[in-house]
């Protein structure tokens, strides 16, 4: 793939995906900020339909409570017993009733009409004849039986076409409670509200869709559309299914806590889904036009930065081949400017390169001459050396010959061992060859006792570590009486821990503090030991940093304890790694 196709691709992915992942997001953000909106407009549109039902019936029931407080409509429906020999009603009876129940009637807008029924049948309305019957047979009305086993509470009731309606073709629901003789508590008659089907009916226009009901137990009261799914919604914002046609629908409902009125409304899925479909559409729409401007614009895009670096591309061809060295000028772009000034840079690099290459492989085999020369060096001081030991050893000068053959020792050591680890036995016997070199030097005023771990003989330890720590002691703590040296090495766990004590002057407390905080933050405490020396050898300083590098600083490697006149320990603990073994013979 070119790097022409390449900058088309990413710029065309990099577009797209800001795009998909906002178009999805606000399709996610809609949809659920939608039918959240739709659930709960539906929710309070039940609720106030249940709030008006129940203030309706509230001021039905105590509207109609009067009855029992007027003592001569009482005394008429006495009148009316089952037993009563009465074959028609008295005008003035039936006068007397509409008066009382047009006044109840009196801007109650929500109420159909109010029948008073007695015991034998008769019918006390404030209707006129035309629209109403006379008498009934009670025995044969179902919601007459239902109100007396309501023992005196307020019964809601639905029916279609009542039966002492005139050519009536409407269904009611109504409030039917059966009255009492406030004397003796017997049955004197039955009072009816029949509300407005009308009335009703607009205060179920603000339910979202065609299909709902409102009813109390398992009694349907009042219903706009018949579907037998709305039989399901029980559960208020669950999702019910037709299992005949597969369409899904959202149950909404709300119960009455007054009157046990519950209302259920159903509205189909794609009614729901309707404004999010649309959206959708349009949001589509966008997102598809604004792929196509970014393509458009990504391919052209593209060949505007491709067109000076196929210029560039074609000079670092040319060079590559070996047949152009011409310089660039290109100005258009700043970015593919700064390209051509690098590639003129480096054109000219190029030049002085191959100069300085030339001169150099000149320059190294002159220095390899001279290393092959400097070789012979050392087989002169051991050839000149032995010489000397020689001529100790013709003159019986025993002490001398010692130090010059443990000095050659020393200075075959430091010539023929490059590597920075060494086991630690190489290490004590240069160790030891110094403190035989010394020991002639101070005789009786040096004593160095050694502890040492067998087991620890073949483990790997830096090179010089033991040896500059013998030095310090010696010159930084002799003065002029007998010196003891204790230099011990154990094994602890998974460590190896090298400790170097001598008896000499020590370092006062303040000194020894400013030490180690110098030695933690710029570790310039080898400055101190090594103060006044000119060839001191390695230093505590050298020794703590190769630690450091060797080990790392997670742990405070070297560890230095010191009092005034009782002498120095310095402590060196080396990590080993746990599957370590310490046999006779191995290198850890």
């Amino acid at each position: 793939m070119y790097l022409g196709r390449k900058i088309f691709t990413t710029f065309t992915i990099l577009l797209l995906i800001p795009l998909i992942v906002i178009g999805i997001t606000v399709h996610l953000v809609f949809s659920s900020s939608k039918v959240e909106e739709f659930t709960s407009y539906s929710e309070n549109s039940i609720k106030q339909l249940n709030n008006s039902l129940d203030l309706m019936m509230e001021d039905a029931a105590r509207s109609t409570l009067s009855l029992l407080y007027n003592r001569q409509l009482i005394n008429i429906l006495r009148e009316y017993d089952y037993d009563s020999s009465l074959e028609y009603r008295n005008h003035k009876h039936t006068n007397e009733f509409s008066l009382f129940l047009s006044g109840i009637l009196y801007k109650k807008e929500p109420v159909y009409a109010i029948h008073v029924f007695t015991n034998n049948g008769w019918i006390f309305s404030h209707m006129g004849d035309y629209k109403i019957k006379d008498k009934v047979n009670l025995i044969d009305e179902n919601w007459y039986h239902e109100a007396k086993d309501s023992k005196g509470s307020w019964l809601i009731n639905s029916e279609e076409y009542p039966s002492y309606y005139l050519n009536s073709n409407k269904s009611f629901i109504s409030l039917v409670r059966i009255l009492k003789d406030p004397i003796d508590s017997k049955d004197i008659g039955a009072i009816k509200v029949d509300f407005s089907p009308e009335y009703i009916s607009r205060l179920t226009e603000q339910l979202p869709g065609e299909y709902w009901q409102i009813l109390r137990g398992d009694n349907p009261l009042f219903k706009r559309q018949k579907n037998e799914i709305i039989e399901e919604c029980k559960v208020n914002n669950s999702w019910i299914k037709d299992e005949g046609t597969g369409d899904k629908y959202l149950c909404v409902t709300d119960t009455s806590v007054k009157t046990g009125i519950q209302v259920s409304n159903i509205i189909p899925e794609d009614e729901i889904y309707k404004d999010i479909a649309e959206f959708d559409t349009f949001l589509s729409i966008l997102i598809a036009v604004c792929i196509l401007v970014s393509l458009i614009l990504s391919y052209h895009t593209s060949n505007y930065l491709m067109k000076p670096l196929e210029v560039l591309k074609k000079q670092i061809k040319g060079l590559q081949n070996r047949n152009s060295l011409e310089r660039l000028d290109i100005n258009e772009n700043a970015d593919i400017a700064i390209l051509s000034g690098a590639y003129n840079n480096m054109l000219t690099e190029i030049k002085q390169l191959v100069e300085e290459v030339y001169e150099l492989n000149i320059r190294n085999a002159n220095s390899e001459y001279k290393a092959l020369q400097t070789r012979m060096d050392p087989h002169f001081i051991f050839n000149a050396l032995e010489s000397i030991n020689m001529t100790a050893l013709k003159n019986k000068q025993l002490d001398l010959s010692d130090m010059i053959s443990e000095l050659g020792t020393l200075i075959r050591f430091r010539l023929k061992n490059d590597e920075q680890l060494i086991i630690l036995e190489e290490e004590l016997e240069f160790s030891k060859s110094y403190v035989s070199i010394m020991n002639q030097r101070m005789s009786e005023n040096l004593n160095v006792a050694w502890d040492i771990d067998t087991e620890a003989m073949n483990i790997k330890v830096p090179k010089y570590i033991i040896q500059p720590l013998i030095e310090n002691a010696i010159i930084h703590g002799y003065n002029g009486k007998k010196l003891n040296i204790y230099v011990i090495v154990k094994l602890k766990g998974f460590y190896l821990v090298i400790i170097v004590k001598d008896n000499g002057v020590g370092i006062d407390k303040a000194k020894l503090d400013f030490m180690l905080k110098k030695f933690k933050q710029e570790s310039e405490i080898g400055k101190y030991f090594s103060a006044g020396r000119k060839n001191n050898g390695i230093a505590l300083e050298n020794i703590k940093q190769r630690l450091n590098l060797t080990y790392g600083t997670k742990k405070e490697l070297l560890q230095i304890d010191s009092e005034k006149n009782l002498g120095t320990t310095i402590t060196i603990t080396i990590p080993m790694n746990e599957g370590d073994v310490f046999e006779k013979g191995s290198i850890s």
